[in-house]
This record gives structure tokens, sequence and C-alpha cells, in this order.
């Protein structure tokens, strides 16, 4: 057994011995070889190998130190050097002439490792798309060569992306010249800051948002849904997130209101009342979250204390009109004096103390009143109605301040105010959903206003004679049944827009733009008949009601609280 392994083995080496002749004999030998580049390097010198190979190596490392002198932020050129000065071998290189400065510049200017010929003969028409009018810079550019395309493509980039300073490549040059000219390291930089805190600054974009919200994409997760613990056995009517930003309110046909515990993992049920005699079309928070306003098509309405639990059934009491129905209304959540603006009939809209439970006062309109909403303040309400017209009321005085005609409607339907303000939106039964400014309305009230009795007397009260033609911001279109349901998050740059007559009909406005989100909602995003909608107080959840029910929670991750 021990003779086979030796034959085996003295076989092997005669055949390993056969391979390395035969290579020589194709490729040559590697003493050859470095006998060849040395002597074609020392310009054909005879017997002077050793001495030509080595003449090679010195002017190798000339060249490489020339360079990395030449741009000593260069790590590549560093890496040649050193592996120059330790004696390896490598693919030669002439830096020492007159092209070594031309060739240093090249460097630093980062030029591309390919660029295709046929881009300046290219031509693209950018006005043809309307995908691509957004690149053009004057209204009668119609076409770009392709390197004008690229650029413009680039600049678009990096106007959508722009927290990328972090990845700077003119940044980290900065950082390897100062570290080879024996400058401060990272971690000991002028104000003693850390790495660390020196990342975070400049890593923003990927640890914490920013505080404007991309028109391009809305980045979603749908969670459980935020009443799976207990569903509604009929429509959702309603859904509202308390002022804390946990507690979430919902209300259906069920006749029972509830409280969830929004965590989006469990969202557990706090607690629900049951109301015998009434389907509840409409509940809302007021009071700062303390109390509960509950109404349907009945001449009552309910008030709900949320801390005591205790329900009071407020009738009509002698002072008001008869009205057939309270399922209409919108609240003030100023407090300790929050009231209930409700729109009755023939144009009255009652307005109601939920501290007294009085009613203290009243306002009429010349259609009838069907939507409105108040401003952050409390101070004014704007109200709308069967005769498209707008009416902004200061609440101090009771009296109109402005009227103008809501552009494209006949039928108001829904209305809602930005918090800080400075916008408003109206939906219509036509599926139009206008959004204005009101410093501009504010301006056309200031111009066209008269004084009482003909007199210009301080403090006199003016009305305008007519309603002025109201001019929208933007005009959405892309919904085409009634609108029912308006809500602005808490910044103001989201409006989502949602009608109950057709089936997934939302649609979400990036106000900032003036454009619809195009990726969101999907074909296969189960919306269903859409009956409410509200934001969380710092816009991290969406609350969808529909018609099976369910309350469907969404993630906005642009926000990182709830």
């Amino acid at each position: 057994m021990a003779e086979r392994r030796a034959a085996k083995r003295q076989r092997a080496a005669v055949d390993a011995d056969r391979e390395r002749e035969l290579e020589a004999q194709l490729f040559g030998r590697d003493e050859e070889a470095l006998q060849q580049l040395g002597t074609e390097l020392g310009g054909g010198g005879g017997g002077g190998g050793d001495g030509s190979l080595s003449d090679f190596l010195a002017s190798y490392q000339q060249g490489a130190a020339a360079a990395a002198a030449a741009d000593g932020s260069d790590d590549d050129d560093e890496e040649r050097q050193q592996h120059g000065s330790a004696g390896g071998l490598v693919m030669f290189e002439d830096r020492g002439g007159a092209d070594a400065q031309p060739a240093a510049a090249a460097r630093r200017r980062r030029q591309a490792v390919w660029e295709d010929p046929q881009d300046a003969a290219l031509r693209v028409n950018v006005a043809a798309k309307s995908q691509l009018r957004k690149l053009r810079r004057e209204e009668e550019e119609t076409e770009l060569t392709g390197r004008e395309y690229e650029s413009r493509l680039r600049q678009q980039h990096n106007k959508l992306h722009p927290r990328t300073a972090w990845a700077s490549l003119k940044k980290a040059g900065e950082r390897r010249r100062r570290a080879a000219a024996g400058g401060a390291s990272d971690s000991e930089e002028e104000g003693g800051e850390s790495a660390a805190e020196r990342l975070l600054q400049r890593a923003g974009g990927l640890l914490a948002r920013g505080s404007a919200l991309p028109p391009s994409m809305l980045e979603t997760t749908r969670l459980r849904d935020a009443n799976q613990a207990d569903a509604c056995k009929g429509a959702v009517k309603s859904v509202e997130f308390h002022a804390g930003g946990e507690l979430l309110l919902s209300a259906g046909l069920d006749r029972r209101l509830r409280l969830f515990s929004v965590d989006g993992v469990k969202n557990p049920r706090v607690h629900s009342w049951f109301i015998e005699d009434m389907p509840i079309h409409k509940a809302a928070f007021t009071a700062g979250g303390s109390k509960i306003v509950a109404t349907g098509r009945r001449k009552f309405f309910y008030l709900v204390d949320v801390e005591s639990q205790a329900i009071d059934r407020l009738a009509s009491l002698r002072v008001w009109r008869d009205e057939k129905s309270f399922e209409s209304f919108v609240t003030s959540q100023q407090s300790p004096q929050p009231m209930a603006a409700f729109f009755g009939n023939e144009g009255f809209v009652p307005l109601v103390s939920l501290h007294t439970k009085q009613m203290v006062g009243s306002l009429k309109m010349n259609g009838t009143a069907r939507t409105g909403a108040f401003t952050t303040d409390g101070t004014q309400l704007l109200t709308s109605g069967g005769d498209g017209t707008v009416y902004v009321w200061d609440l101090r005085t009771q009296r109109c301040l402005q009227r103008y005609q809501d552009e494209g409607c006949l039928n108001g339907t829904s209305m809602a105010c930005s918090p800080d303000g400075a916008l408003f939106a109206t939906g219509s039964n036509s599926g139009v959903v206008n959004l204005y400014s009101r410093q501009q309305q504010e301006a056309q009230r200031r111009q066209g206003q008269r004084t009482v009795f003909g007199e210009e007397e301080a403090g006199s009260w003016a009305m305008p004679e007519a309603p002025y033609a109201g001019k929208p911001l933007k005009s959405v279109l892309n919904l085409t049944t009634t609108i029912d349901s308006l809500a602005f998050n808490h910044d103001g740059q989201m409006l989502v827009m949602a009608s109950r007559m057709k089936r997934d009909a939302l649609r979400v406005l990036h106000v900032p733009s003036m454009t619809i989100f195009s990726n969101w909602p999907t074909s296969k995003s189960p919306l269903h008949y859409v009956h409410s909608t509200a934001y969380s107080p710092n816009s991290g959840y969406l609350a969808i009601g529909n018609a099976r029910g369910r309350v469907l929670l969404y993630r906005l991750h642009h926000y990182n609280k709830a």
C-alpha cells in the first residue's frame, strides 16, 4: 500500500514538472519577462538586466511621488506610491513629463467614464408630454439636446431630493486633503464637535424627516383597523382624533359612540356609549376633548362628558327655533367657552354655548345652510349652502363680514379651514373642491365695503352690496360626486377630500404644490365607500371610516409623531 502511494506521488510530481515546462514554452519565464522589461526601459542596453530593472523601479517611484504632490487628495495615487516604495510590480505609467499637470486637472474634474456621442445629436421634445414640461425654463422652449436634457433631469432630482449634502464628493475631497496636510481629523475639529455630532448634522435627512412634505410620493403603511376590537355594525359616519393624539372617536348608525386607544398594533377599545333613541349621524370632540357632541335626525342632541362618562340629552328649549333636525353641525375647540353651530331650516344657523348649554345667538343666510367651519381662534365662522355663496361671520358681533360666490358651485356641501387660518377649502355637490386664500378675500372685502347710512363714521359696520366672485388658488376636479368630507392636516400641507357616493372616491392634495398625490390611494386600497376622514394631531395617522363599519388606519411616514 505504501509503495502504491509513493508511486502515485512520483507520477504527480512528473506531471507538474511537464505543466510548468509547457507554460514556460508558451508564455515565457518570469525571469526573462523582468529582464526584458528592464532592457526596454533602459533603451535596449545589453547585460545590465538587474540594473535596468532597478532603474525602472526608481523611475516609477519618482513619477508616483510627483503625481501625489500634484493631487494629494487622490487616495489611488497614495496607494500606488506605497506599492512602489515596497517594491511591488505594477503596470508602468509615465507621470514625469509635461502631461502630469493636465492629467491631475482631469482627475479633479472627475470626468465621466463613458459618454454617448449620440447625445449631442439627440433632440427631446419637452413640450409634448406633461411630465416633461416642468423641465422647461421658458414657456416657448420646446426641444432640448441630449446633454441639456440630462442636466435638467439632474437639477430636477436635486430640487425634489435636497437632503443629500452629507454625500457630497467635494466635502469628502476636502476632508482627505486636510488629513493629507496633517490638519485636524474628523474627531478633532474647530469647536470641539465630535464625529457623531457632525454626522447628525449632515445626515438629518436619514435620521429625521424634514418639515417640507415632498410633492411626488406619499409614503404610507396600512396598519390594523382602528376599530377592529369593536367594529361598527353600520356605516361609520364620524371619526375624529382627540387633541392628545391617543384617543380616536368613532360613531355610526348602530347608535354607539366608541373610543379607541390608537397605537397601530392592538388599538384596544377604551369605552363606548349606546344611545338608544338616535342613530348617530355626526359626532365630534369639543372643549379641548373633554366633551363629545353627538347628533342625528332628531329634534335633540346629546352632550357626553368624557371624564365622568355622563350623558346629557339637550332638547329644544323655549328660546330655540323649532328645528326638525340637528344632524349637521360644527364645533369650536376654544375652551372654556366652546360653541356649536347647527345648520337649521330656512338658512338659520343657531349658535349654542356648550358650557352653559344655552342658545347664544342665531345667524341668517339667504339660501339653505348646509356646511361650515370655525377659524382656529374661534372668532369667525364660515358657512355655505344651497345658494353657492360663502359667508364670513364675526361671532363677536354676529354680523356678516363678507359674502362671495364660490366659483363653479351651485350647492356647497363641505368646508374646512387650515390650522394657520390662511387657507380654506370648499366642496360642492358636483365634486369640485376649491382652495381659497383668506388674505385675498379680505383684501376684496376692504375694497368693496360701504358704510351704514352712507356716512363714514369711525367704527361703523360695513356690509358688501353683493357677493364677490371668489377666485380660488386651485380647483380640484379629480372627484365627480358630492364632496362629503374635507380635512387639513396639522401643518396645512395636506388636504384630504372624499365622497361617499362613489367607491374609493378619496384623494389627497399636496397644498404647497397644488397637486394630487399620484401614488396613493391605489386601486388595491380597500377604501370602499368613504363616509368620514380625520388626521391625528401630528399627522402621523390618517383614519378613514367607510360603509362597511371599518375605520382604516394608515401611517404617514413623513411625520415622526402621531
